[in-house]
């Protein structure tokens, strides 16, 4: 229908083959890959535009999908200097930052640990599973250094890429420190603790007791303690309230033999990265949702057509993909969406039904969200329909007669109901419509190219008349 307009109209039904797209991806959000796959990690700023219905209006019933995708945490966000005295592009001292969640024990924290993609990471070998950076960063409390390393638990997805360790408090931190010898401090101590031996805390002491060995606030609950810890650093300008919306990776490319895109992979850092610097030659075989960081596609009216079953990954990718602010152009309304549910051959359909056949049948017979068994019934319509189209078409008719009114009526009602989207009583007007030409002795040309013009844009099928006949004839409509 959009052809027959006058739109320009591009089908993207493969993989992309640019590897600048893949690029744009990995320089403005992030990709990272094991086993053999490649995955997009979609910002923070992306996630959230997504959680706030900040993208546009999509439809209701895919946002309520999506917002059960998301997985929210309360914490802040720390920001953890770098002990270098790095600076940035506007001379601002480069931070490491962490989301956390609990920091009631935040002046014992040993450590920062980040995932083998990010930007302080050196990296893993194939066998390691945590390695020291040979970097530090300040507590934004206590001016501790901290040591950075990497290990491979940390989730990119999640917070910032990065995890304050805290063993004296946390369980999963204290595996992690007992296995690559990290130092266990407690900032938290039961009521009444004096020190002596028998009495000493045994890790994880976690959310419970008192404020202990931390200065001003010894002996304060551990909530209050909390309090005034966010109070201090928040004076210091370097920790804000953050809600995170996790909603996971997305894979959108393979490792292959023979894959579209050649690039530079960096397997230590287990992300895209520079051949002679560490980095191999790899092929991808890329998912078509890659197309949304590409220029044309972004700045396009988009129709996407999805299977039900890809509404939380493939469709959640791609809506993530148009909001990343770092992409350019921005995206600021939402696609046209089309939800397809599944589909199969009942018995008494023949397997080797035509491809022309069966892709009118699955467009006629049901609407796109209805769940449908191809049944003898619904295919043997669409192949006389067909056949009937090609010996029609193929007839001679007689110049110079005018449109009846009953083909123009007809004609303006199945116009009608392709513009409301309803194909299946479309489909039954237009095949009726056939029946009355095809049994008529004599067709007249104005009634061939009317007809002409609404089975091209329902069924596809070829017609004798050039694409700017048939778009003039669709106006007339």
């Amino acid at each position: 229908m959009r052809e027959v307009e006058g739109q320009d109209v591009t089908l993207i039904n493969a993989a992309t083959g640019s590897g600048e797209t893949v690029m744009r991806i990995a320089e403005a959000a992030g990709l990272v890959g094991s086993e053999g796959q490649v995955r997009y990690v979609p910002t923070r700023a992306a996630r959230d535009r997504v959680v706030g219905d900040e993208d546009g209006a999509w439809p209701p019933a895919l946002m309520s999908r999506h917002r059960k995708q998301v997985r929210r945490s309360v914490g802040a966000i720390f920001q953890f200097p770098i002990d270098a005295g790095e600076q940035d592009g506007d001379g601002a001292p480069v931070s490491l930052t962490a989301f956390v969640t609990d920091w009631t024990g935040l002046p014992s924290s040993c450590a920062i640990a980040v995932h083998p993609g990010h930007a302080l990471s050196t990296g893993l070998g194939p066998e390691e599973q945590a390695a020291f950076t040979g970097r530090f960063c300040r507590h934004p409390l206590t001016g501790d250094l901290l040591p950075v390393w990497v290990a491979d638990w940390v989730k990119p997805e999640f917070g910032t890429g990065a995890v304050l360790i805290n063993p004296g408090h946390n369980a999963a931190d204290l595996e992690f420190s007992r296995k690559v010898g990290l130092p266990v401090r407690f900032s938290l101590a039961p009521k009444d603790y004096e020190g002596a031996p028998a009495d000493w805390p045994k890790p994880p002491f976690i959310k419970s007791g008192y404020a202990f060995r931390t200065g001003a606030t010894d002996g304060l609950p551990f909530s209050e303690a909390k309090t005034k810890y966010f109070a201090a650093i928040a004076e210091r300008g370097l920790v804000e309230e953050c809600t995170d919306s996790g909603m996971g990776t997305f894979q959108v490319a393979a490792m292959t033999a023979d894959g579209d895109v050649e690039l530079a992979w960096d397997h230590r850092r287990r992300t895209v990265g520079s051949l002679g610097d560490g980095a191999d030659s790899v092929r991808l075989t890329l998912s078509p949702v890659l197309h949304a960081a590409e220029e044309h596609v972004r700045s396009a009216e988009l129709t996407v057509v999805t299977p039900s079953t890809r509404v939380e990954d493939d469709l959640l990718a791609l809506r993530l993909l148009l909001a990343e602010p770092g992409i350019e152009p921005a995206v600021k309304d939402a696609p046209e969406v089309v939800v397809v549910s599944n589909a199969q051959l009942a018995k008494g359909v023949d397997a080797d039904v035509q491809d022309d056949v069966l892709g009118l049948a699955l467009l006629v017979s049901a609407g796109p969200l209805d769940t449908l068994s191809v049944k003898p019934q619904h295919i043997e319509p669409c192949e006389r329909f067909l056949k009937v189209h090609e010996s029609l078409s193929a007839r001679e008719h007689i110049a110079g007669q005018d449109l009846s009114p009953e083909i123009a009526k007809a004609a303006g009602q199945i116009k009608g109901l392709l513009g409301r989207q309803d194909l299946k009583q479309a489909f039954t007007q237009l095949y009726r419509l056939q029946k009355i030409l095809a049994k008529s002795e004599s067709v007249g040309e104005q009634e061939m190219f009317c007809y002409s013009a609404l089975a091209h844009v329902l069924a596809g099928v070829s017609t004798p008349y050039s694409h700017e006949h048939l778009a003039t004839v669709w106006e007339k409509i």
